[in-house]
């Protein structure tokens, strides 16, 4: 696998060989397909992000495991992958020099995998979701929903929100148009036309359509468009938490109650800055 490629996982994704020389807290992938694994993972990781229940940090550790899968279709685009079956990995969780928690999936060793067959990359994609989403994902994803007493749902719809983001940032990178091309068209067949028979549902609960909110600009300016998260992050059940302002679950008339609020906000600022000229 080609150099930029590996030093790409390490960096965003936190797929690397390199263990953490001081991790808070660690265990093997395969431990994480274990309801007693997983709640040892999730009671740990708990304090360290503040959660006011264990499904709060169930959902933040989900939310961290879409950074694996999102490290998948990465490297799908680039037709090549590693195998990151949990048996492979140990999970190490750290702190990071900036203060906050991050995890990091440490590799014991890195096996390639055979990439597509000349004018048969279709099958090959469709071939490796199904493996990957069935047999590796599916595994973590249920024991998290037992471990927590979650809506399995939900932590499935957390993958989702970090693919439009990541293709945005591949779009910007120099001498990356098809690599850009391939994940875009990659993430949009597992969300739309990978099934349900990977994810044991009978339909896929990755299948979400984004929507955007309107996001106060500064005086003048038109406002923004964001997008919604795909799912309840449960930032709301940490210390100090509350409802993110892209929030699902967020209430309309809540929503355009803090949109005032923050226009007001950035109102004050430029007139505190004006005034200071």
């Amino acid at each position: 696998m080609r150099a930029e490629i590996v030093e790409l996982l390490a960096r965003q994704f936190g797929v690397t060989s390199e263990p953490h020389e001081a991790p808070l807290h660690e265990i093997e992938g395969r431990q994480l397909v274990r309801l007693d694994g997983m709640k040892e993972a999730i009671a740990a990781y708990a304090p360290l992000m503040k959660a006011l229940e264990p499904a709060a940090a169930a959902a933040y550790l989900n939310g961290r495991l879409g950074n694996l899968n999102t490290a998948v279709h990465y490297m799908l685009a680039h037709d090549a992958l590693i195998d990151l079956s949990p048996e492979r990995w140990t999970l190490q969780i750290y702190q990071h020099e900036r203060g906050y928690v991050e995890f990091r999936y440490v590799l014991s060793e890195i096996v390639e995998l055979e990439g597509p067959l000349s004018g048969q990359r279709s099958l090959w994609r469709e071939q490796q979701l199904h493996h990957w989403y069935g047999n590796v994902m599916r595994p973590i994803v249920e024991v998290i929903a037992a471990a927590a007493d979650m809506d399995i749902t939900q932590l499935w719809r957390l993958f989702p929100m970090k693919f439009p983001y990541f293709h945005e940032a591949l779009q910007k990178m120099p001498n990356h148009e098809s690599v850009a091309q391939k994940f875009g068209e990659d993430y949009k067949f597992a969300l739309h036309e990978l099934g349900g028979e990977p994810f044991g549902r009978a339909r896929n609960p990755l299948d979400v359509t984004f929507r955007t909110v309107d996001y106060p600009a500064a005086p003048g300016q038109p406002d923004e468009q964001i997008r919604m998260k795909t799912a309840c992050c449960m930032y709301h059940r940490t210390e100090g938490g509350y409802y993110c302002y892209t929030c699902p679950r967020l209430k309309p008339e809540e929503r355009a109650k803090r949109k005032e609020e923050m226009r007001a906000k950035l109102e004050e600022q430029a007139l505190n800055t004006a005034a200071a000229q």
